[in-house]
């Protein structure tokens, strides 16, 4: 169960929401149904290696479909039927594959001529979308409510919408604190940490991908760091730790595997 709570401006709480997870599976919705997705599609998922020397890493099944698709498919469940995809490593294959695949919903490819980054692909979409986005990575899971992130980013007139997750972590060993003059100050056993960190999800407003120049190399946080430098509406949304599923790295990717009880 997921709280989310509802707050006025002066933060104080007047309602909250309740979304069973589970339940969110087989909500059909069509809250999103104006809504592309673009996926950044191209690069080179070298931390995957040796899996991606042979597939593109939108392409690496996670259970009986490709993770590309499972991503795909928590948006279809809310009314998304445009998607974009960037590509450039093997992006061919990942084309052959989709045209195969015949999906129900439209699906587009931008290619690189040369790796732009997170972000920089994002220029090829000028002038060929013109609404609020979704940004995705290709290896990352987010088992959120999509239409109430997409809702609180318009009602919060955000230019970028970061969905971000909490995350807690615990250093397994004592931390020594020193002061300005190298002398110990405290000692803190197995100290506890709390964070936020982004997951690679973004609603974006099409002025954004708009003012990316083109042919430049550049990640998705480097803009979102110009647009804060500018004082520009940038937003998060905040999911808990178990609603983030990432596959990066090798041992994620089987611990993904894992609790999706693959």
């Amino acid at each position: 169960m997921v709280v989310y709570p509802i707050v006025n401006d002066e933060h104080i709480l007047l309602d909250a929401v309740f979304w069973a997870k589970n339940k969110g599976k087989n909500v059909i919705s069509t809250a999103l149904v104006d809504v592309p997705l673009v996926m950044m599609a191209g690069g080179k998922g070298t931390r995957l290696y040796p899996y991606t020397k042979v597939l593109p890493k939108p392409l690496i099944p996670i259970g009986d479909i490709t993770i590309s698709e499972r991503i795909i498919n928590n948006f279809v469940r809310y009314g998304c039927r445009d998607v974009w995809m960037v590509l450039n490593y093997k992006g061919n294959m990942i084309k052959s594959y989709y045209d195969d695949l015949h999906p129900a919903y439209s699906i587009h490819y931008v290619k690189e001529k040369e790796f732009l980054g997170t972000g920089g692909g994002l220029s090829l979409l000028k002038g060929k979308v013109a609404s609020t986005v979704f940004v995705s990575n290709c290896d990352i899971l987010v088992d959120a409510d999509l239409e109430c992130i997409y809702k609180v980013h318009k009602k919060n007139h955000n230019k970028i919408t970061l969905v971000s997750v909490m995350k807690n972590m615990q250093i397994p060993y004592g931390v020594i604190n020193l002061d300005a003059q190298g002398n110990i100050e405290s000692m803190t056993e197995k100290p506890k940490f709390s964070f936020l960190t982004n997951t690679g999800v973004y609603v974006l407003e099409p002025e954004v991908i708009e003012s990316i120049p083109d042919n430049h190399f550049i990640h998705l946080p480097d803009i979102v760091q110009r647009y804060l430098d500018a004082g520009e509406r940038v937003g998060i949304f905040p999911v808990s730790e178990n609603m983030w599923l990432d596959m990066g790295q090798l041992s994620e990717m089987e611990d993904m595997i894992k609790k999706l009880g693959l």
